[in-house]
């Protein structure tokens, strides 16, 4: 049996260890590391010399040389023995064979067997020793091809040295630390690398992740000839998952609800917006004859009419779009349901095709039309009782704007009590509210169609010079205020 395993044959990690395993799989997918051999074990069991390795050394050039352990349980998943074997760099060619029985007896060190009783739980061997060509960095380091410490999956770090790369990976100085996302970012003012050389390592790194199919590792150096991969090995700390891709379409307007929260709104205040909404339209579908067990089976859907992007509130258009297709009479008229929504353009034909019963023919539209005439009955009888639930309405929420309650001095236990108590008697009476928002969407809709019906284009320009600047409206009183002031300055 050879003790000597040409780069090429490296291919078991039984027989030549981890790193030479690895190197020999870069090598294989056009990564080009520098030329290698590995000796096996045995071959240092006996203390004669090593048969056939000064051939082999000069089949690799003049030298120098990297001599690296490589050892059946190193580089692996679980367990990298990251600095526990010895390594001798520039080393001449008549010094390869003392180098490398040096490397072989690091194995049996008591380094390494507190690493393996703590990690592993292996046995103590003498790895496989890779000779390897050296190469005359002038710029070496690291890179993860994931965040170790963050465990993220998106970015790539790396460290970077001028010179040989053994003080940065032995922890003796510190490196140039840069992140790689979209950009690449250094943590300090760059010395050492340019932005295009990180971009550059973080590729490889990457690459590599992809020829091992797990994050990497790896060591690289810069030489005349330009960059070089040294070594792989898998990221042994915990990561975050990889992302689950998402390709459902979502979309966001602040249209009508900036002047309730604009600028930047807390998680606190977003949490009980979405709360406040959730029970309130829960409330609306029901009064709009929508049964209770579709209303639950749909709790998800109002429980997400809101989004915060950035810290600001936006609707979600789209979770609007699946509560109105719960009403009666969404399938007889998608389009009049999406201008009852005040959207300037459609929504896009895959979120609408996706959504909500398709229109219906035949026995189907006789259902459709009796619950919409169900509805419709409701929604008159509503109409015509509207000042009274008005008056109502306003006696509740006078009571509880001026009950009395001492909010400045008052204990959590009371602040709560106070709190389910306007809940109760408003938030889930919020009838007036409701019905007149409703019927304001239907007239809004049917007297925009009603116009683009009779005079086209300049029906829809009409509508808008109708609806726009009617007076007594409160939430335009301060756009108005502020349009008196600029005019009186």
């Amino acid at each position: 049996m050879s003790f000597i395993i040409r780069q090429q044959d490296a291919t078991q990690a039984e027989d030549v260890g981890g790193k030479a395993a690895a190197l020999c799989r870069l090598a294989l997918a056009g990564f080009a590391p520098p030329e290698f051999f590995v000796i096996r074990a045995e071959a240092f069991e006996t203390t004669g010399p090593v048969i056939g390795l000064k051939e082999a050394t000069n089949a690799l050039g003049a030298g120098p040389f990297a001599v690296r352990s490589s050892a059946r349980q190193e580089d692996g998943a679980d367990h990298s023995h990251a600095g526990q074997f010895d390594t001798f760099l520039n080393v001449p060619a008549d010094g390869v064979e003392a180098a490398a029985r040096k490397v072989w007896q690091s194995g049996f060190s008591e380094t390494v067997a507190t690493y393996r009783a703590l990690k592993s739980k292996g046995k103590a061997e003498g790895p496989a020793v890779v000779v390897q060509r050296m190469v005359d960095a002038r710029v070496a380091g690291v890179a993860f091809s994931a965040d170790p410490v963050t465990g993220r999956r998106d970015r790539v770090v790396l460290s970077a040295i001028v010179g040989l790369g053994d003080q940065l990976v032995s922890g003796e100085a510190d490196g140039e630390d840069w992140t790689v996302g979209t950009n690449a970012v250094c943590a300090v003012p760059p010395v050492v690398l340019t932005q295009a050389q990180a971009q550059d390592i973080a590729a490889l790194a990457r690459r590599a992740e992809t020829v091992f199919g797990a994050p990497q590792d790896i060591e690289w150096a810069i030489d005349a000839q330009g960059l070089h991969i040294l070594q792989s090995r898998p990221i042994t700390t915990a990561l975050l998952p990889l992302a689950n891709p998402d390709t459902a379409l979502t979309i966001f307007d602040n249209s009508n609800i900036v002047e309730s929260y604009p600028g930047m709104v807390s998680p606190l205040t977003y949490s009980f917006a979405v709360h406040v909404y959730a029970r309130v339209y829960r409330a609306f579908v029901a009064l709009l004859g929508v049964p209770q067990t579709t209303i639950d089976a749909n709790a998800a859907v109002f429980g997400n009419m809101l989004g915060r992007v950035d810290g600001r509130v936006y609707y979600n258009l789209v979770n609007w779009y699946r509560a109105l297709s719960l009403l009666p009479g969404f399938s007889l008229n998608r389009a009049y349901m999406e201008t009852m929504m005040g959207v300037d353009t459609p929504m896009p034909s895959e979120v609408t095709d996706t959504i909500g019963p398709a229109s219906v023919r035949g026995f189907g539209r006789l259902r459709e039309y009796t619950r919409l005439t169900k509805a419709g009955f409701g929604l008159v009888w509503q109409a015509m009782v509207l000042p009274r639930t008005r008056r109502l309405f306003y006696n509740r929420l006078n009571a509880a704007l001026n009950s009395g309650f001492d909010v400045d001095h008052a204990g959590p236990t009371a602040l709560a009590a106070e709190y389910r108590k306007i809940e109760s008697t408003l938030l889930d009476r919020w009838d007036a509210p409701l019905v007149n928002d409703f019927l304001c969407m239907l007239a809004f809709g049917a007297s925009r169609n009603l116009l683009q019906k009779w005079l086209g284009q300049d029906g829809l320009l009409l509508h808008n010079d109708v609806m726009i600047g009617q007076g007594d409206i409160v939430s335009a009183e301060p756009a108005r205020r502020i349009a008196q002031m600029g005019q009186m300055a």
